[in-house]
């Protein structure tokens, strides 16, 4: 499975999914959060920080895994988690926050370039805009 199809299976059981690359920190450089919308007093919400990505995507299976549903296809690997994760090391390497954001409501949702962007129908199309709005 890819790493939005990851994402975007998580957010359709209306689990805002965010993973974020902050290049300026020595440790712990990878940040993932779940959560979900508050619902009549509850809130439910799981992450942290990760040395790679692999690390968050872990937790992100064990905290989804406990939540009712049927979560059969967390077992899957996400092929592609390699690929984005170097990719966003690169641009943390220069400094730049990127964070990337997914829900059902809202979708894609890019934050970088000191800026929010929202209405990204997939991952790719959010990557690449915020590539563009970073100069590269």
């Amino acid at each position: 499975m890819l790493l939005a199809e990851f994402v975007e299976r998580a957010g359709q059981t209306g689990v805002v999914f965010m993973i974020k690359m902050d290049g300026p920190r020595p440790r712990n450089k990878w940040t993932v959060k779940l959560n979900q919308p508050p619902y009549v007093g509850e809130y439910w919400y799981a992450g942290g920080d990760f040395a790679d990505l692999d690390q968050g995507l872990a937790c992100a299976r064990e905290s989804l895994a406990e939540l009712p549903g049927d979560w059969a296809w967390l077992d899957e690997p996400v092929s592609d988690a390699d690929a984005y994760a170097e990719l966003f090391e690169a641009i943390g390497d220069t400094g730049e926050l990127f964070i990337v954001q997914y829900s059902l409501e809202s979708k894609w949702v890019l934050f970088a370039a000191k800026g929010k962007h929202e209405g990204y129908a997939s991952l790719d199309e959010c990557v690449l805009d915020g590539l563009a709005k970073l100069g590269w």
